[in-house]
């Protein structure tokens, strides 16, 4: 059984705070404040991401239940969909923080 997600695993990484770009007429501790949020929420998926690869089901653990063979399916067809989702959705944050990376020119 998977281990419960905690956020203690995760505050020490996040607690690095990383470098905001500053922008006019914008506050820096808004844009400190975004950043360090984006980076946590990286974090949070590369989490869910390895534990999803973790827990893998194998064809023969839905042995004999009631319509196993619906159930396989919808997990085979939803499993490379939710892989799909949570890559796209570190993509885009990986995006933003390029973008207001400190040493990204204004």
């Amino acid at each position: 059984m998977p281990e419960a997600t905690t956020d203690v695993a995760i505050k020490p990484a996040a607690a690095l705070k990383p470098a905001a770009r500053t922008l006019q007429g914008v506050d820096p501790a808004a844009v400190t404040a975004f950043v360090e949020a984006l980076t946590a929420a990286s974090e949070r998926l590369s989490v869910v991401t390895d534990r999803l690869e973790a827990a893998r089901v194998h064809d023969e653990a839905f042995g004999k239940l009631i319509d196993a063979d619906k159930i396989r399916e919808a997990y085979h067809a939803r499993l490379p969909a939710t892989e799909h989702n949570l890559a796209e959705a570190r993509d885009v944050i990986d995006h933003f923080l390029a973008e207001f990376a400190a040493d990204r020119a204004a």
